[in-house]
């Protein structure tokens, strides 16, 4: 890869572009090992990220909340860039162990294709402590379980680990991401009524 400090430089910005388009061709693996056929991929689920983020975002400044957009998008974009190089591990699987030593290779490897800034965004993301980065964290998982809810009322696999696992309403103290959790899980309860 050219040198990726200057996105100005416009063959570095075509081998981001190629980098990022990775994603697409990557499944994402916790719905491949639940039986969904044809599950999203890793692309699809950060553009719904992002649209999450952004209705977290608008919420927050209904509130009266100061809240940076664009870098809530910005970050939202490159929080899984780093499956480009790994692919999708699923929560399971991690260990506290595992999931430090992935972190620190990620780093190392998004270093030598991402800009600086675009590194920071994901390190960022990774560490959760802005109020921008929460969003990120908990828009990750409100379209995870969108995306559950989907997959069950299409009839592709009940997905009732999805929902018994806490760690996957982290709201990160979001009033909004709360309330669209409690929403969720009161239509996942219909469905599974039917």
């Amino acid at each position: 890869m050219s040198d990726t400090s200057h996105v100005s430089d416009p063959l570095a910005a075509i081998e981001l572009v190629q980098f990022f388009d990775r994603l697409a061709a990557l499944p994402r693996t916790g719905w491949l090992l639940r039986g969904v056929v044809d599950p999203e991929s890793i692309a699809e689920h950060t553009l719904g990220v992002c649209v999450v983020a952004a209705l977290i975002v608008d919420d927050l400044r209904a509130r009266g909340v100061a809240v940076d957009g664009e870098r809530v998008l910005r970050m939202a974009l490159v929080h899984d860039a780093a499956e480009a190089f790994t692919g999708d591990i699923p929560m399971p699987a991690k260990t506290d162990k595992l999931d430090a030593a992935l972190e620190e290779a990620e780093g190392v490897l998004l270093a030598t294709v991402l800009p600086a800034a675009q590194h920071a965004l994901w390190a960022e993301a990774e560490a959760g402590s802005t109020l921008e980065a929460r969003v990120v964290k908990a828009a990750d998982k409100v379209q995870m379980l969108v995306k559950a809810l989907t997959y069950e009322r299409q009839r592709r696999g009940r997905l009732d680990e999805f929902w018994a696992n806490t760690k996957n309403r982290r709201h990160m103290d979001l009033d909004f991401a709360r309330e669209l959790f409690a929403e969720l899980e009161r239509l996942a309860a219909i469905e599974r009524a039917r």
